[in-house]
């Protein structure tokens, strides 16, 4: 519907942006610049950013397709012979079986989440995705009109899905599942039983489970298994599947934006039309890249995912030390930090304020200098946490675990010291 102007224009009721969530980051990032502006140095535990480069080899790929190749159009779903190196990668790491034709080339992970969502759902449908989870989620689906249902994560299983809980949240309008393992924020890895029972109640209530697998090849315990491992490849082709995969992580590639998906033949073929109407295709030297990040030599993840647990081990051993310990993720690399009183007896918030965690993360930049993302951006379950990236340097990393554990402290002697307390609404509600 539109509406008249007084020179007699009409415009549309709501611009697309009007329809997203507010994000509590920008206002602490807008906050951080302010103050790196004014010369202090800031620990930046916000972003997942690996603190790695790029591998040579990946990089001298690019700049010989640069340096050789006219940089064209090329097919919306990805080159040919990219194609077919994931759908190996697939076989390989994943463990199942498809074909170059099940596979598109997209703007990395966060592009083939928003293609699956645009492509599947819209005005009037439900979609049930993981509390805590990543953000963007919310962010993408009132994009596409649809509306989100959170089922909750539990943190006294180490932030497993809530099976219970989850059956009482489907209703008659529910088209689509997502699940995300390894998992951000949480860092929690799905065992195969959780994930046989998460597909077993897709099917029964004839849903597409869309599988978010970004960070499928950082687990450090247990095993990443992917649903399509237990699905025959007649029910692939029956469209019940999605996966979604990124080079972003496991090859320190965040800049270079490209990931892909897999889906059945059938669903692809609507998939590369939403793709050919949004950014036509990627750029050759950047599918080049991923090519060789494919191709060639796989000790630098093997290196970096032993970096990540390192980091992940020293930050649970600190976070002992100061009494704040609550589990220990098994993959990806992240870890939520419990914030609330230990008088409290650190009790789960049930959601129905989201402000201790922004109010503690503004408190913990103006007066230290840490820059963490509120638990309050990822659902009601994680209000009384922050989240931690451990992409970051090590010696950022405790530094960064060792000022929160002390504020923490600080404030349990100190309650609602700092401005911050005063200033909380700046950061908005998830």
């Amino acid at each position: 519907m539109q509406q008249g102007t007084s020179e007699g224009r009409e415009e549309p009721d709501q611009g697309l942006w009007q329809r997203l969530p507010p994000n509590p980051l920008a206002a602490l990032r807008q906050v951080a610049e302010e103050q790196e502006r004014a010369g202090q140095a800031l620990l930046r535990l916000e972003i997942g950013e690996p603190s790695f480069r790029t591998p040579p080899h990946i990089i001298a790929a690019a700049l010989a397709s640069l340096q050789e190749e006219a940089q064209t159009y090329g097919p919306s779903c990805g080159w040919p012979w990219l194609r077919e190196l994931l759908a190996e990668k697939i076989r390989r790491v994943n463990g199942y079986e498809v074909s170059p034709a099940n596979i598109g080339v997209t703007v990395g992970g966060t592009g083939a989440v928003q293609l699956a969502l645009l492509a599947t759902v819209g005005e009037g449908d439900e979609v049930l995705l993981p509390n805590p989870g990543w953000p963007h989620y919310y962010r993408q689906l009132a994009i596409t009109g649809a509306r989100p249902v959170p089922y909750p994560l539990d943190p006294a299983s180490g932030w497993l899905p809530d099976l219970p809980e989850l059956e009482r949240r489907v209703s008659a309008r529910t088209r689509l599942l997502i699940v995300n393992s390894p998992g951000n924020p949480t860092g929690a890895v799905f065992p195969r039983e959780v994930v046989a029972a998460l597909l077993d109640f897709a099917r029964r209530h004839r849903l597409l489970l869309l599988s978010d697998e970004c960070y499928d090849e950082l687990v450090f315990e247990g095993e990443h298994v992917s649903p399509a491992t237990l699905l025959t490849p007649a029910e692939r082709e029956r469209g019940i599947f999605i996966g979604v995969y990124s080079f972003s992580k496991t090859y320190a590639m965040t800049g270079w934006r490209i990931g892909y998906l897999v889906a059945s033949q059938t669903l692809m073929r609507s998939l590369s039309q939403v793709l050919d109407a949004s950014y036509t295709s990627l750029p050759l030297a950047t599918q080049r890249a991923a090519a060789a990040a494919l191709s060639g030599p796989q000790d630098c993840v093997a290196q970096m995912r032993s970096a990540y647990r390192q980091r992940r081990d020293r930050a649970v051993a600190l976070l002992k030390r100061y009494g704040r310990y609550e589990y220990t993720p098994h993959g990806a690399f992240y870890i939520l930090v419990n914030i609330a009183s230990k008088r409290d007896g650190r009790q789960h918030s049930n959601g129905s304020d989201s402000a201790p965690s922004s109010a503690f993360a503004l408190e913990l930049l103006r007066r230290r200098n840490v820059l963490v993302v509120p638990g309050s951006l990822f659902g009601s379950r994680t209000v009384n946490h922050v989240r931690v990236s451990l992409g970051a340097e090590e010696e950022t990393i405790e530094q960064g675990l060792s000022t929160i554990c002390e504020l923490c402290e600080e404030e349990e002697h100190a309650p609602g010291v700092g401005e911050a307390r005063e200033h909380s609404e700046e950061l908005g509600q998830h």
